[in-house]
């Protein structure tokens, strides 16, 4: 798939520099490279998906891991917050990372289509319990439905047009991986996705 999808990129390309500006026909070729760029997105994320390797287990520090995420998912809109009550995450950072940015792009997306903003619509959290460290990521915004929740994280299920349906399955296969698991909460118009690790 990636080498037919590299050609057409090509020339799509060679195309929209061949029309000039304010040709209708410049319109339809950006389209088709939009098209384009989300097929590149679910071949990599596919690939990305079947090839991740196992994890590469360390002291992840809490506070440093949260807070580059919640900068990285923040928008011009919402804030993302992060708190730590744990000092160190025992796992593989990258993909402690991968699965939090998930989680936390998600939420961001949630609030601000309730038409949330600001810093109290989208929150991650470090807690200890016991015999356990829970990355927890909430979000005010709309309700999921238990015939929802129960498919979220099922490769390739995904309510939105141009998901890929692999985010949350990332973040379960990355919670097993490390021994824990992943769990959701949704009611009143609060939603937590609660990622649990061993201490």
């Amino acid at each position: 798939v990636r080498n037919p999808l590299a050609g057409m990129t090509l020339f799509a390309g060679i195309l929209r520099d061949e029309v000039p500006d304010g040709d209708e026909r410049r319109g339809h070729v950006e389209k088709i490279q939009r098209e384009l760029d989300y097929l590149e997105r679910v071949v990599n994320e596919f690939l990305e998906f079947a090839r991740r390797p196992k994890p590469e287990l360390a002291d992840v520090p809490a506070e440093e891991l949260l807070a580059e995420v919640a900068q990285l998912a923040s928008t011009a809109d919402i804030d993302v917050t992060a708190t730590s009550d744990v000092t160190a995450i025992r796992g593989d950072r990258s993909q402690l990372r991968r699965a939090l940015l998930n989680l936390a792009k998600n939420a961001v997306q949630a609030a601000t289509a309730a038409g949330h903003r600001g810093k109290d619509a989208v929150a991650i959290r470090a807690r200890a319990e016991p015999g356990a460290v829970v990355l927890a990521v909430w979000n005010r915004g709309a309700e999921i439905s238990p015939e929802t929740s129960g498919k979220l994280f099922e490769p390739f299920y995904t309510t939105r047009e141009k998901g890929t349906g692999l985010g949350l399955a990332f973040v379960r296969d990355i919670a097993r991986d490390h021994g824990g698991a992943v769990d959701v909460a949704s009611a009143d118009g609060e939603t937590t996705f609660a990622v649990r690790l061993p201490a």
